[in-house]
């Protein structure tokens, strides 16, 4: 009788420990993908930035593996639908299956590009949508390296004026704790070797434009498959990036754009190459007087005013240093660094050379503009590839 008073006594911790552990088990079923989409939208462009959530609708359906597309909302143009900033998901089963539209969370109203917002929205997301990998959109205005003002130059984001610097966007995705497969920019005069040096370590591919983007963006509804693939994150990378090209140069009714693909891990050996070339050229940095500065924006720069003089084909710039005579090694980097670009330009907004085009762009200090070379000096990329040792 003891023996099975005891084995009772067994049976009935069991079952209550069972049942406390089922009361208490809130986890949530980790994701093969999660890409999250951070559009900031309470600018000038907030209509056009809120279509790409349509876009990326019609394209779900099409995607041919599970996982989570989660969707960041912050625009002024739509506050019957998301009065405050919303973060909001699609589940798909990669069958053809879509789930309706969930909210996951709404918050207070925030400056969506200070890095302290950042970087909780990140982790709610680690949070609330866990996965295995991990890949982010950024939509919005944005002028690459160029440091915030009150100018036009952005950096990065418009969120009713407010702006995020580079540098402190790439402290934000590493206090996240997240790495991504890929990290695309739905914005203008992203692919320079200033950002993607600055972005080296939060991704292992860089989505980017060397120039302007048009308002319209990026073709989530073709693009989507690709962004939510599991598979080859390379190849996914270049397949987004040629949905791109294809959309604006056969479908777009304004034939521009221009793209290119980062692999980020090869980006410190291309600065220590362009190190090793900036020392051994240094005297023909004097070449780059006012007069030739003028002459590459005319001819290799990707902005226009007011950003003109703020970055340059980055090739183009090698050639000139170099006397025409690249080094095979520069070269040979550089096709490891670019692993896919292209453009269309049959409508042109700025002059593409296409025997230079590298697909990414670099800034040339300019005696003009004290703010930005101040500003640039603080980059890790002037002291990587040399321009420190050289004295400007």
């Amino acid at each position: 009788m003891k023996k099975i008073k005891i084995l009772f006594l067994f049976v009935c911790l069991s079952t209550f420990l069972s049942a406390c552990g089922d009361d208490n088990d809130t986890s949530v079923p980790v994701a093969v993908k999660t890409v999250l989409m951070y559009l900031v939208g309470d600018n000038n462009i907030s209509g056009q930035i809120y279509n790409n959530i349509e876009s990326v609708e019609r394209g779900l359906s099409e995607v041919t593996s599970p996982g989570t597309f989660v969707i960041y909302w912050d625009g002024g143009s739509r506050k019957g639908e998301f009065p405050v900033p919303t973060l909001f998901k699609y589940e798909v089963d990669g069958k053809g299956s879509v789930s309706k539209r969930e909210v996951i969370k709404t918050y207070s109203s925030q400056n969506s590009v200070s890095n302290e917002v950042v970087v909780n929205v990140l982790k709610d997301v680690k949070t609330y949508c866990p996965a295995e990998r991990y890949s982010l959109i950024f939509g919005s205005h944005a002028t690459g390296w160029l440091p915030v003002d009150d100018s036009k130059s952005r950096s990065f984001g418009d969120d009713s004026g407010a702006k995020i610097n580079i540098p402190d966007l790439s402290k934000a995705l590493a206090q996240s704790g997240i790495h991504f497969d890929y990290i695309l920019f739905d914005a203008c005069l992203m692919s320079q070797v200033e950002v993607a040096y600055e972005l080296r370590n939060a991704a292992d591919y860089l989505i980017l434009s060397p120039a302007e983007v048009m308002s319209a963006g990026f073709p989530y509804f073709k693009m989507t498959k690709y962004l939510l693939s599991a598979d080859n994150s390379e190849q996914s990378a270049i397949n987004i990036a040629k949905d791109f090209i294809d959309y604006y140069k056969n479908e777009y009714n304004y034939s521009w754009g221009t793209i290119a693909v980062i692999k980020t891990n090869e980006i410190s050996a291309l600065a220590d190459v362009t190190c090793s070339i900036m020392k051994q050229y240094q005297g023909n940095l004097v070449k780059f007087d006012n007069s030739k500065i003028d002459y590459f924006q005319a001819h290799y720069g990707y902005g226009r005013s007011p950003l003109d003089h703020s970055t340059y084909d980055f090739r183009a710039f090698i050639r000139e240093l170099t006397d025409g005579n690249i080094p095979s090694d520069f070269e040979g980097q550089l096709d490891r660094v670019v692993v896919y670009k292209d453009y269309v330009d049959d409508d042109k907004l700025v002059d593409i050379d296409s025997d230079i085009y590298s697909g990414i762009g670099c800034y040339i200090p300019d005696t003009r503009y004290l703010k930005w070379n101040a500003f640039f000096r603080t980059l890790q990329w002037h002291s990587a590839a040399g321009w420190d040792e050289v004295g400007r």
